[in-house]
């Protein structure tokens, strides 16, 4: 519960920074979004930025969104697990924007995020110890506003390193299997400028 606290602490504080600097240039915007991961196979989703200009060329953004994965079924040692993941990314972004043309405006940028999880496990059997805890992570990405007027479109690509420590252990055995989010991801969606 405290981390869910912390993770919204983080997007409440980080929204009215991003409107308040810069020149008023912010934007409210949805996306969907796809995400490979390493363990947990694709996830898909969809989410909301918040954000604003702080001066030519470079933004401050914060992100909220929502991913479920698909059941994914393997065999570990001889068992059958289904694992399903909800996760819920809260990221911050700094951008920057190349200004190549009025219509299409590439740009870069780096964040980090809290990631609150919800993972089902199920085996053949029966686990004896399984955790999964909310993770910190960081990411670079690359995408390209195309502007029409006030209406923005978007799509960009990004690389998420999370840090993980979901994991779990079979009864009568000593096998642990650890779980990893890292990996690449896009989002396509639409942005309000104001």
């Amino acid at each position: 519960m405290k981390k869910a606290i912390l993770g919204v602490l983080l997007v409440l504080v980080l929204v009215p920074l991003a409107f308040a600097a810069g020149d008023g240039a912010g934007g409210l915007g949805v996306f969907g979004s796809w995400w490979d991961s390493q363990d947990y196979g694709a996830l898909y989703g969809g989410g909301v930025r918040f954000g604003a200009e702080i001066f030519s060329g470079l933004a401050l953004e914060a992100r909220a969104s929502y991913l479920v994965s698909e059941d994914r079924d393997e065999v570990v040692d001889g068992r059958t697990v289904s694992t399903e993941l909800e996760l819920v990314p809260l990221e911050a972004v700094v951008s920057w924007t190349l200004d190549v043309s009025e219509s299409i405006k590439p740009y870069v940028g780096a964040g980090a995020g809290y990631y609150l999880k919800n993972v089902e496990w199920k085996a053949d059997d029966v686990i004896a110890e399984a955790d999964d805890k909310d993770s910190v992570g960081y990411f670079a990405l690359a995408g390209a506003n195309i502007v029409l007027g006030n209406v923005v479109l978007f799509a960009e690509a990004k690389y998420n390193i999370i840090q993980n420590d979901d994991e779990w252990r079979w009864q009568g055995s000593d096998v642990e299997q650890k779980n990893s989010l890292d990996g690449f991801a896009a989002n396509v969606g639409i942005k309000l400028a104001f």
